[in-house]
């Protein structure tokens, strides 16, 4: 990479913090998902199951069962954010409010040219609140809302900057000091009609919040000659929706289908650079389409077992076509009940996400402070800030019934180990490895109240 215009070598710190708005939209979904969203506090790599969507693997009941929930869902969180004609499936008015705890674990190993280094992402937790109310109207009429984390992507190298050939020995100011963090809550609104005994329809609207930062911050080191902090805060709102169907098609076996469409961020100012034209550029995000097909067979009375497969439109989806590839997810629980206890397990399976050969940008940008945006760098990104490369996750949850109109719902969630490597000439000064290696750890509770 040639940095011979000084002129762009000229030490900077941007760093600029735009705070949520707590009115609007947010505020309108009341008191309790208000104070959902502010029970947000830090940040962390996550998505449990695949890419940056959690889908509905870290909810009381359903995260139980790897997230297997689109069919015959066990808490109505999993109703209103996923297949919404599963509404019909609660009588009555159904709340439930819950939080779930992620640990994920990112270090990125550096070997080549600047020698062998392992850099260490300080976002190593998080808090996810959930809180979702349905309410039976009569006539095969049911209605739903509710607030969650939908979508969510970290890494903070800020402590353990990552390493590039031509950089200086000194730890304290080696290499880029890298930056990524994406929230996104969803606001759904949804309705549900079961149209005969056997099939009920649904839909919702979508209404997203999304906070995002992308960049450096602080000093970076020689390789890139030492620029300062890049990084802006910034929010924006997004909108989407979603369309389901489930169909009993023999007293044991239900059969289900649910579409999801994208819901796109335009974040401004985002990102500072010195190529071309100086200043902060703008970023397109978008949570991409899905589509959901799954089933769930009633093996006896008291025990259930769902299959749910999930294709995922990253290669159309904006800013994410260039890093990753479309996926499937498949999602495998189970739930045995006994006396007031419900007894859950899952599995899911990723296929492996990243682009053999990413584009030569992220959204369209065009540099990182005086470095320019092209392959090379985006091989970087794919191992520093959107590595969620583990393929297998392994999920158990316990429910009890207090009363029959009470109940509590825990899960804990393992992601085993998973790896990616891109080998990238950055700086120009050699070839470098980087290999990323990723797990993960959640445990969640919440409590389900039927009126």
């Amino acid at each position: 990479m040639n940095f011979s215009d000084k002129s762009e070598l000229t030490p900077k710190t941007v760093s600029r913090r735009t705070e949520a708005p707590r009115g609007g939209v947010l505020r309108k979904a009341g008191e309790l998902g208000g104070a959902a969203v502010l029970m947000m506090a830090s940040s962390g790599a996550f998505a449990l199951p695949t890419g940056t969507d959690v889908n509905l693997s870290m909810k009381p009941a359903s995260g139980g069962m790897a997230g297997a929930a689109y069919t015959k869902p066990q808490d109505a969180s999993a109703a209103v954010f996923g297949n919404p004609a599963t509404m019909t499936q609660f009588s009555g008015t159904n709340f439930g409010i819950g939080a779930a705890y992620l640990a994920p674990n990112l270090e990125v190993t550096q070997s080549g040219a600047a020698g062998t280094r392992t850099s260490k992402s300080g976002a190593e937790d998080y808090a996810a609140p959930d809180v979702a109310v349905t309410h039976e109207l009569g006539d095969g009429w049911h209605l739903g809302t509710g607030i969650e984390v939908d979508a969510g992507l970290g890494a903070d190298f800020r402590n353990s900057p990552i390493t590039v050939p031509g950089a200086s020995a000194d730890p304290a100011i080696t290499g880029l000091p890298l930056l990524v963090e994406l929230l996104s809550f969803n606001i759904n609104i949804g309705a549900a009609k079961k149209l005969t005994p056997q099939t009920s329809v649904g839909a919702t609207l979508t209404i997203g919040f999304g906070m995002a930062q992308l960049g450096t911050a602080g000093p970076s080191g020689a390789a890139f000659g030492g620029f300062g902090g890049t990084t802006s805060s910034v929010h924006d709102f997004g909108f989407g929706g979603s369309l389901g169907v489930t169909h009993q098609l023999t007293q044991a076996l239900m059969l289900s289908a649910a579409i999801k469409s994208p819901v796109k961020y335009d974040f401004k100012n985002i990102l500072y650079t010195t190529v071309g034209t100086p200043g902060f550029q703008n970023l397109s995000v978008e949570q991409p389409l899905e589509l959901v097909f799954g089933g769930a067979y009633d093996i006896a009375p008291n025990w259930m077992v769902e299959t749910d497969l999930v294709w995922k439109n990253w290669s159309k989806a904006a800013t994410y076509q260039d890093v990753y590839n479309d996926q499937f997810l498949l999602s495998v629980g189970t739930q045995y009940k006994t006396g007031p206890w419900s007894l859950r397990m899952g599995y899911s399976y990723a296929e492996d996400i990243l682009r053999n050969t990413p584009n030569s940008t992220l959204g369209g940008l065009r540099g990182l402070g005086p470095a320019p945006l092209n392959v090379e760098l985006v091989k970087l990104v794919q191992t520093t800030l959107v590595p969620v490369v583990w393929n297998h996750t392994l999920t158990a949850g316990v429910g009890f019934d207090f009363t029959r109109n009470v109940r509590l719902d825990t899960f804990a969630a393992y992601a085993f180990k998973g790896d990616a490597s891109r080998t990238t000439n950055v700086s120009g000064a050699g070839p470098e490895t980087y290999k990323a290696d990723v797990n993960a750890w959640a445990v969640g509770l919440g409590l389900n109240y039927k009126f």
